[in-house]
């Protein structure tokens, strides 16, 4: 989906940001920055874009017009004219720093990166790039003094952990432009800065969109109304789980009927699906089509949170990958325990 083998960076500002709620200090610069050195280029090549593997795109937002979003008017203007990007850099850095609201927030540096020839898609485009570091590593420095080595002490930032991040691709501007966002720093409420309130994105509802929705609606409806079910044992939950995963991998194109009848096929759980479908995209505020193409990267992210998985007590767990007719459970009364009776070949 991405190839930036032959991206170059063309201009560069860096600012520092820190948090309005703590009172830190915004410190912006005068003027780009000038790396001549080609080796530092693309050490930082690779730190802003290295990180964006995933085609999970974005758009930006707003609740009254589009031109109000100010980093897609902001970028608006940079892409029309590339010489501002000084003054469009500071205009963002400014708007970062009245984001920054919670006081978990940390001070950092703000980069923004005007690259070409960046293919998105097939597509040859420019792009802009938003990145902040925050986090410091230690690391030292050995030198040698005289007949001898010396040791200091340094901080510094890891190349290989961009922090925020966030890629403009410069096509699609009516729809908000083709955006792609990390945030690896936070897991919590004061994340929503970055995405919801920085940059005001939203999911775009394509083909990974729908992938990824459809997957966690199944995963989720396993889990709320399978689970709690005393009708329907594990190892049927967790066949389920497996038929999904195979379903999405195996399948160019998804249709719920087709679904409902290859992996669910049961009418009271189909109903049962159908219900949570709706409850789920009324909570969820999102759209899932009932026919779409399915993406193979979406479908090969399912492996990481589809675990196939039985949890007996702190004892024991049986993974199950298939075979759902070869497990059997059961209970023994003279002992007052239940049981998993399992029939196999061979061992592997």
């Amino acid at each position: 989906m991405f190839d930036f083998s032959e991206a170059q960076i063309e201009s560069i500002a860096i600012h520092r940001v820190g948090s309005r709620a703590r009172e830190d200090e915004i410190t912006l610069a005068q003027s780009l920055t000038q790396i001549s050195d080609e080796s530092v280029l693309e050490l930082l090549k690779n730190f802003f874009l290295s990180p964006f593997k995933q085609p999970e795109f974005y758009s930006f937002s707003h609740e009254s017009s589009l031109e109000l979003n100010e980093i897609f008017s902001y970028s608006q203007k940079l892409f029309g004219n590339p010489e501002t990007l000084l003054e469009q850099s500071v205009n963002m850095a400014k708007h970062l720093y009245q984001s920054s609201s919670h006081p978990n927030i940390k001070d950092g540096e703000f980069y923004v990166v005007h690259l070409t020839n960046c293919v998105v898609e097939g597509e040859l485009v420019d792009a802009l790039g938003l990145f902040k570091s925050e986090n410091k590593d230690t690391f030292i420095k050995i030198y040698q003094k005289n007949d001898a080595f010396g040791v200091e002490q340094h901080q510094g930032i890891n190349i290989k952990k961009l922090d925020k991040g966030c890629l403009i691709f410069n096509t699609e501007k009516e729809f908000g432009f083709k955006v792609v966002a990390i945030d690896n720093t936070n897991r919590n409420d004061e994340a929503r800065f970055w995405k919801e309130i920085f940059l005001n994105i939203k999911p775009r509802e394509d083909n990974f969109y729908q992938t990824t929705g459809y997957l966690t609606l199944c995963k989720d409806f396993v889990k709320d109304v399978l689970y709690q079910d005393t009708k329907t044992d594990r190892v049927e939950q967790v066949s389920m789980l497996n038929k999904t995963r195979d379903y999405f991998a195996k399948t160019d194109v998804f249709d719920q009927d087709d679904f409902e009848q290859k992996v669910i096929n049961k009418p009271e759980v189909v109903e049962a699906f159908r219900d949570y479908k709706e409850a789920y995209q009324e909570e969820m505020g999102c759209n899932l089509q009932d026919s779409f193409t399915i993406s193979v990267d979406a479908a090969k992210q399912a492996k990481k949170f589809f675990k196939s998985v039985i949890k007996l007590d702190k004892n024991f767990h049986i993974y199950i990958h298939g075979g759902k007719d070869r497990v059997e459970k059961g209970f023994d009364h003279n002992k007052g325990l239940n049981y998993y009776t399992l029939y196999f070949d061979a061992e592997g």
